[in-house]
């Protein structure tokens, strides 16, 4: 139970610093997903971790790619981000702060397009923000479900 504890604390701090960085410098640094995937080795199940980090990450990635006009419309920074966290969380837990996250996102983006009466389209906004949101609302419920 402290080890559960210890992990969502880290793992928290960790998006909370990768929402603050994207907020601030709209990037993610390579440490940050990096130390997201050591905490994910805290109680780690190697095969559902590996398979959290690639269907989580991998949606992203490719939308990256399918979607790229002069550059990424998703950055490679979030890309990693993501991958980390389905590392931490698992297929279900990735999939669940996926959901969560890009609800958060588009609520966030229509608004923003409503008051600045423009197209949605239009609006640009860092997104590591709403996977933290969505990344802790995620590991609290893997946790009560694994307790």
């Amino acid at each position: 139970m402290t080890l559960l504890v210890l992990k969502e604390a880290l793992f928290s701090l960790l998006l909370l610093a990768a929402a603050l960085w994207d907020l601030k410098k709209r990037e993610i640094p390579d440490t940050v997903p990096a130390l997201i995937l050591a905490c994910g080795l805290l109680s780690c199940r190697p095969g559902a971790a590996a398979l959290g980090l690639i269907t989580t990450g991998l949606p992203y990635f490719l939308a990256a790619v399918l979607s790229s006009r002069e550059g990424f419309a998703i950055g490679g920074g979030d890309i990693k981000l993501m991958a980390a966290c389905g590392f931490v969380l698992g297929v279900g837990g990735g999939l669940l702060q996926s959901i969560l996250s890009l609800l958060l996102i588009v609520l966030a983006g229509a608004g923003t397009a409503v008051r600045r009466k423009c197209k949605l389209n239009n609006v640009k906004m860092p997104l590591a923000p709403f996977f933290c949101a969505g990344g802790v609302f995620a590991y609290a419920a893997v946790a009560a479900a694994s307790i």
